[in-house]
């Protein structure tokens, strides 16, 4: 087990509890004992909870759960878990080499809502939510993101998590999936409309995993 990473797991609860339930399983089976922290808006049995209340669902209260859990941890790194998102083992084993932002990748999203097409499409640019970080640097980010804003409320587009702090990308065998559900808190994502496939290493079949966890 790693005693210098922790995972900061954050939630506002608006995805099926079933669902939810099911990726919390993922992550822990996957993290291999790796210490968690959860933050969420109801209370939820997931490593060590922080429940800050029904807040709403936005980009700004989504970070701010993450810089809560972040603030709690006492390890050198930190990585993000989303409720809606499937880790590789890679994920949770990667050391980084140098104290920068590392995402890792291939980060692919399964596209599951109703009325739609079911396929993966790959996210190339990756993601915030797939990224291991030195919990300092990543910190400070928060701190200079977050300066002059309330501590919640509703989305906001005048600032970004990386803004331009410089970031590397890890390329595991197995990618991450980030489910695209009629529950997210957007309905669309960029994605490669070229590079849509059925069947996924690692993960099998498109209508076989939304199966295994949406129902």
């Amino acid at each position: 087990m790693r005693d210098d990473l922790t995972v900061v797991y954050y939630t506002s609860n608006r995805e099926d509890e079933r669902f939810e339930a099911r990726i919390r399983r993922s992550i822990r089976h996957a993290s291999r004992g790796v210490p968690i922290i959860s933050v969420s808006q109801k209370p939820i049995d997931f490593g060590v909870n922080i429940c800050v209340g029904e807040v709403g669902v936005s980009g700004l209260n989504a970070w701010r759960q993450f810089q809560i859990g972040v603030q709690a941890a006492k390890t050198k790194y930190v990585c993000p878990a989303e409720a809606d998102t499937l880790y590789p083992k890679e994920y949770f084993s990667f050391v980084p080499p140098r104290d920068d932002m590392y995402y890792l990748a291939p980060l692919y999203v399964c596209f599951s809502q109703r009325g739609y097409g079911k396929y993966f499409a790959r996210k190339s640019r990756g993601s915030e939510s797939a990224m291991v970080v030195n919990r300092e640097l990543v910190l400070s980010r928060l701190e200079v993101m977050y300066d002059g804003l309330p501590t919640w409320g509703p989305d906001f587009d005048a600032v970004w998590l990386l803004g331009k702090q410089p970031r590397e990308f890890f390329h595991m065998n197995t990618p991450v999936v980030s489910f695209k559900t009629d529950r997210n808190m957007h309905r669309k994502t960029p994605h490669e409309i070229d590079d849509r496939i059925r069947d996924l290493p690692g993960y099998g079949n498109v209508r076989e995993l939304i199966g295994r966890y949406s129902k």
